[in-house]
């Protein structure tokens, strides 16, 4: 009788504790991030009765267990469900939710780190991300020119600037529709823009002097805008193809630009108007038109052509690049005179792009792109976080650039880790090593901009699991 009592208060006991577990389960039906727990329940051990045997036909190698008693039940374990929970939409952008494995990793002011599937980040007057508990959501911050530094506290500053930035390249695409030499210089007919340019005119080429010209903007160090012009006029050509002379000059304008030429040259094209090779000068001088003082054209590591605007070197695509260097030994462009073989030469060893500059010399002059690189200073407009947790800055100067790397973490156990409240976990040794990688690769999960991850809890499930325990803890009471 003694028995059946302590097996009775063993089942009293064990299912309340498994009511604990379901009610904390329907207390945070709305919790953000909240795990599913389930209890678990083993019997307790068995107790041998006397005088009943205990094996099977006097078999000493099959003993059954005809005389053991059990001692009632106890719980053995409490497991998370880490199933996904679903995501619902906000209209803050720094809520995120993590679709997938994994978790965010966050410290407190002392620097210690836990894990959680709330992505409910706030910035604080610092501009620190934190969860309704003060912890500080952990990143990669990117610097200015794309690399990432250490693991750090997550900060945006709402205020913040993005620097000016010189131009440094510039990637243009015409179909240049010149068949007809406007201009000529009998002396130096692939240079014949050069001496038309007249820097103290306004404007400093006569519209009549060339063929299409597209203005362009190039920014100094400093985030000022000035604007420059290519020119483009037919140049005698040999075979079947077509030659086209062009002129870059950059222009007097209101921001203090100099009206001075930048870079000249030619571009060679076959019977199909496919871009086949070019060349390239720039003035030893500034702003001369002495053709004596222009002379080949440097070429950057891709083998693109450079000129230097408002005090910085510029690279210059028109869709080819010399990649064996000029394949001769260019003098100055007046030691060129009439004879094209004279001129710097890509020969075969050239890279064409797809999208090169083309002469359809029977189609009108197009510019079909036209970028470049510098920009004025910006200030911060808004961010936006990718699906592999890029936090990206909008500015005002139109340009975005990646401020910081969110990255996710998981564990060989997730069942190891430890609950800490606050929809919180701590990596036990049971859990394993935490991994850290980039959302969306491998094993990793995805994040969810805008969203945040419901509670898993399945509520049907546990009123079901609620009436089961209470009726064995109602029954277990009568024994």
């Amino acid at each position: 009788m003694n028995s059946s009592l302590f097996i009775g208060a063993t089942g009293m006991k064990t299912l309340s504790s498994g009511m604990n577990v379901i009610s904390n389960n329907i207390a945070n039906v709305s919790t953000i991030g909240y795990k599913q727990q389930t209890a678990l329940f083993s019997d307790v051990f068995y107790a041998q009765q006397g005088s009943i045997g205990d094996w099977w036909d006097a078999q000493t190698n099959s003993k059954v267990a005809l005389g053991q008693v059990g001692q009632g039940v106890q719980l053995d374990a409490v497991l998370t469900r880490y199933n996904q929970g679903g995501l619902e939409s906000t209209n803050t952008v720094t809520d995120m939710a993590i679709s997938g494995k994994g978790f965010f990793q966050v410290t407190d002011k002392t620097g210690d780190q836990y894990y959680t599937r709330a992505g409910d980040f706030r910035p604080d007057n610092q501009g620190v991300w934190r969860t309704p508990a003060g912890m500080a959501l952990m990143g990669y911050q990117y610097s200015q020119d794309g690399t990432k530094g250490g693991l750090a506290q997550v900060t945006v500053d709402r205020f913040a600037k993005m620097p000016a930035k010189a131009t440094t390249a510039v990637d243009l695409r015409f179909n240049v529709g010149q068949s007809k030499d406007s201009t000529s210089d009998p002396a130096n007919p692939y240079f014949s823009l050069v001496s038309q340019y007249n820097a103290e005119s306004t404007p400093p080429m006569n519209s009549s002097s060339y063929g299409y010209g597209q203005s362009i903007t190039l920014y100094g160090a400093d985030g000022t805008a000035h604007s420059a012009t290519i020119y483009f006029d037919g140049a005698p050509s040999t075979g079947t193809g077509t030659t086209v002379e062009y002129l870059i000059a950059a222009d007097a304008d209101a921001n203090g630009g100099t009206a001075q030429p930048l870079m000249t040259g030619t571009l060679s094209f076959n019977s199909k108007g496919e871009l086949t090779g070019m060349s390239a000068y720039t003035p030893s001088t500034t702003g001369s038109t002495d053709l004596a003082d222009w002379n080949a054209a440097t070429l950057s590591a891709d083998g693109l052509p450079q000129m230097t605007a408002n005090g910085s070197t510029v690279t210059v695509n028109l869709g080819i690049s010399a990649t064996g260097g000029w394949q001769n030994t260019p003098g100055n462009a007046a030691s060129v005179g009439t004879d094209p073989t004279a001129l710097a030469s890509m020969g075969n060893a050239y890279t064409r792009s797809a999208d090169a500059t083309t002469n359809y010399t029977s189609s009108s002059p197009v510019t079909r792109s036209r970028t470049q690189d510098g920009y004025a200073e910006g200030s911060l407009n808004g961010i936006s976080i990718s699906a592999d947790g890029t936090v990206v800055g909008k500015f005002s100067n139109n340009e975005s650039m990646d401020l910081w790397q969110i990255p996710i973490c998981r564990f060989t156990s997730e069942d190891g880790l430890r609950r800490e409240g606050n929809n919180l976990f701590s990596a036990t040794e049971e859990s394993g090593a935490m991994e850290m990688g980039v959302a969306g690769t491998e094993n990793y999960g995805k994040v969810s901009a805008y969203n945040i991850e419901n509670s898993n809890v399945d509520m049907s499930q546990e009123m079901v699991n609620m009436i089961i325990n209470q009726r064995g803890f109602q029954s277990n009471s009568k024994v």
